[in-house]
């Protein structure tokens, strides 16, 4: 009997340690990268999968770039390779991904992108 009592108030412990991060789960998609007064929180979009129109990933948003300069604000893209393996950076015009619930779109298949110019942080072509 000590033994089902024990077994009954871990279960109700489990339960109700739960609880609150199932509920923290039910808000909307969008709210991890969108504030309330509709801008979008780059730090939350860096990772986000990058899928084209035929709803296949051809990639990961990488970073976002600003120039310090002024003009376009371009996205850096981590695109081809498997398993992490082969895997090389390019750099495409932000205008160009367009952002949707947890997932962004874009235009182009895997083989386009993994044949555009190789782009590096700190130049050298890689």
């Amino acid at each position: 009997m000590k033994y089902l009592s024990s077994i009954f108030v871990v279960s109700v412990l489990a339960i109700g340690l739960t609880a609150p991060v199932m509920a923290q789960s039910l808000t909307p998609p969008a709210a991890s990268y969108m504030t309330a007064d509709h801008n979008m929180r780059s730090s939350k979009m860096i990772g986000m999968a990058v899928y084209n129109e035929r709803n296949e990933k051809i990639g990961v948003l990488d970073d976002i770039l600003l120039p310090a300069t002024g003009g376009e604000v371009t996205a850096v893209l981590s695109v081809g390779g498997f398993l992490g393996i082969g895997e090389k950076m390019i750099k495409v015009p932000l205008s160009h991904v367009h952002f949707m619930a947890e997932k962004a779109m874009m235009e182009g298949d895997k083989a386009a992108l993994s044949a555009m110019p190789r782009y590096s942080y700190f130049g050298g072509g890689g």
